[in-house]
């Protein structure tokens, strides 16, 4: 739990937004029954480049902390949608952003020309666990991104490490022997 919950103020929320967006992040904040409603303020560059163009909100849970990621719907719509799931006990409808709920590892087992394959081992960080650990084999191929695994239905965490890996491959030219991050 984070040392300032529940959050009251803006500044508070303010803070805390900068834990996933980083210190240059800035949002106007709308207060609501349950949440703060956080919707991306853009630089000149960013509205030259057409980036405002279905901007969607973000809506911080006063009492857990948690993130959501929501629709580009008026700041005030996704904030009584967001409280009215509260009160009804409903989920809320948005896509959690922050905190992340996995901890994901991968270790490259073999690789060739065409193909790579990792050893993707992951745990929730809920508590209670959302679901037991996996370790599970993800084999890429490295010229059209198709992926398999081990298992008959692929795991978030695959996909995710997949997609990670792909990322990196981009950047440097080189598919990642190793490495760990969280979504």
């Amino acid at each position: 739990m984070h040392p300032e919950l529940p959050f009251r103020t803006s500044n508070q929320v303010a803070q805390y937004l900068r834990e996933p967006f980083g210190p240059e992040a800035e949002f106007s904040l709308l207060e609501t029954e349950f949440g703060w409603v956080c919707r991306p303020i853009l630089t000149q560059q960013e509205m030259a480049a057409g980036l405002g163009l279905g901007l969607g909100n973000f809506v911080v849970n006063k009492q857990t902390g948690v993130i959501t990621e929501h629709r580009s719907l008026p700041p005030e719509v996704i904030g009584q949608e967001f409280d009215q799931a509260i009160r009804s006990g409903q989920p809320v409808q948005g896509a959690r952003v922050y905190p992340p709920t996995w901890t994901v590892q991968i270790q490259a087992t073999r690789e060739t020309p065409t193909d790579i394959e990792y050893r993707v081992q992951a745990r929730s960080l809920t508590d209670p666990p959302a679901e037991p650990p996996i370790d599970h084999l993800l084999l890429i191929n490295k010229q059209t991104f198709h992926m398999v695994t081990n298992v008959q239905v692929i795991h978030p965490a695959c996909s995710e490490a997949a997609a990670w890996a792909e990322d990196r491959s981009q950047e440097t030219g080189t598919w990642p022997q190793a490495g760990t991050f969280q979504f």
